[in-house]
């Protein structure tokens, strides 16, 4: 750890300071505090400063006391002062972290990544991973914790949130998997009842333009009957008309036989 600055000297002059490891439980957005399922849990691991000589540091004070305002003030004095300060760094994205300042916290892990020290190293690659777990950034939060496991095999934290993480993907990619099957097979349902739609239409259509063919076959044949009909009686009355006039005819013969057989018989009466 760096030396603080001129104001807070005469506090930690000499100290000789070791990192201490607090874990606390993070809750994305969404998730209230008190459930801890396996869908959203995510523990950060807390780097802060103490001291074997002297009182706690101010940071962890803060921290502890939920003081976070003061707690990133802190860190960032010491930071002012020397900014390559790997575990001050690790502090300031512990605090950021909580503050919800998630690019604060991402940018402040990626430089205590600096150090030389595996285990810190280890530690804010972890942190690195919640602060893209928390953003919904599945892939690369598991590359980061990959990096913290090549370091610390033994984390169980990070091998915890590692496979929560996978099998929250395992859960989408399946649960994504059943949704494009349902909208697979509701897509071919609505494609075939569109099609038995359409078949049902066209004989519909068929059957209402076989009805009409039918309809305009009766009328016509009814038309042809009604002609023929009419024909048949004009031939009757004409048949009939022509057998009165042949019946008159014929008498009108018979009486002309008549009136000449009348006339010769007159003139043989006069001859005697």
């Amino acid at each position: 750890m760096s030396m603080p600055n001129s104001r807070t000297a005469t506090k930690h002059l000499h100290f000789y300071h070791f990192f201490s490891w607090v874990s606390a439980w993070s809750y994305p957005r969404g998730k209230k505090k008190g459930q801890r399922g396996g869908d959203g849990l995510y523990k950060i691991i807390i780097l802060l400063m103490s001291s074997t000589l002297l009182a706690q540091d101010e940071g962890l004070k803060a921290y502890q006391s939920g003081d976070y305002d003061n707690a990133r003030k802190y860190y960032e004095s010491i930071l002012s002062e020397k900014d390559e300060d790997a575990a001050a760094q690790f502090g300031l994205g512990t605090t950021a972290f909580q503050q919800q300042d998630l690019q604060g916290a991402l940018d402040a892990f990626q430089r205590a990544l600096e150090t030389d020290n595996a285990e810190l190293q280890s530690k804010a690659y972890y942190n690195i991973a919640n602060a893209l777990a928390s953003q919904q950034k599945n892939e690369e939060a598991l590359a980061f914790y990959r990096k913290s496991l090549e370091l610390d095999p033994s984390d169980k934290d990070a091998k915890h949130n590692y496979e929560m993480i996978r099998y929250q993907q395992q859960q989408q990619e399946q649960q994504q998997e059943q949704q494009d099957q349902n909208q697979d097979q509701e897509k071919q349902e609505q494609q075939e009842q569109q099609k038995q739609d359409q078949q049902d239409q066209e004989q519909q259509d068929q059957n209402q333009q076989n009805e009409q063919d039918q309809q305009e076959q009766r009328s016509q044949e009814e038309q042809q009957q009604q002609l023929a009909q009419e024909d048949e009686e004009k031939q009757q009355d004409l048949q009939h008309a022509q057998a009165i006039l042949d019946a008159l005819k014929k008498d009108e013969k018979v009486n002309q036989k008549r009136q000449m057989a009348k006339a010769r018989s007159k003139k043989l009466e006069k001859d005697w």
